[in-house]
């Protein structure tokens, strides 16, 4: 019986998982643009395009931002900081701070009263903490990734 019990639930565990990767990859909206280039031309970038962060490979944007080392630049992203914290909506990728890991890019999934609810559209749970008002830094509105 205790064994049908932690079958069940664990078949239940792994649908949650599973479908929660799939709603966040292909629920997505308000994606950033994706421009893919041969090579990081930092100067041309910054050049081009105003307030510009790198993003480092942990993978938990995958598909969006390619993995690669945790200490490695993946990406570049174009962060528009003047959008209304009201004006949000789910599904945007924002960059915000979180109280563990200093700046992250992650995807607003839902809004309680604390805040937005984020997650990585490749992890299989939420951002512990909200994106408040005070943490968010901007919207990602594109994102430069070296082509295949």
């Amino acid at each position: 019986m205790i064994k049908a019990v932690l079958g069940v639930l664990l078949v239940i565990a792994i649908t949650v998982i599973t479908s929660f990767h799939l709603k966040q990859i292909k629920g997505m909206k308000n994606q950033p643009k994706i421009v893919e280039i041969d090579s990081f031309d930092v100067d041309a970038i910054l050049r081009n395009n105003r307030n510009v962060v790198s993003i480092l490979g942990t993978g938990s944007m995958r598909p969006l931002i390619p993995a690669g080392k945790p200490t490695e630049i993946v990406a570049w992203a174009v962060v528009d900081n003047t959008k209304d914290f009201n004006l949000l909506e789910a599904g945007m990728v924002v960059v915000f701070k979180h109280k563990d890991s200093g700046f992250v890019i992650h995807e607003l999934s839902m809004l309680d009263k604390d805040g937005w609810i984020s997650s990585g559209s490749y992890n299989g749970f939420y951002d512990s903490g909200r994106v408040t008002r005070e943490k968010l830094r901007g919207v990602v509105t594109l994102i430069y990734k070296l082509k295949k």
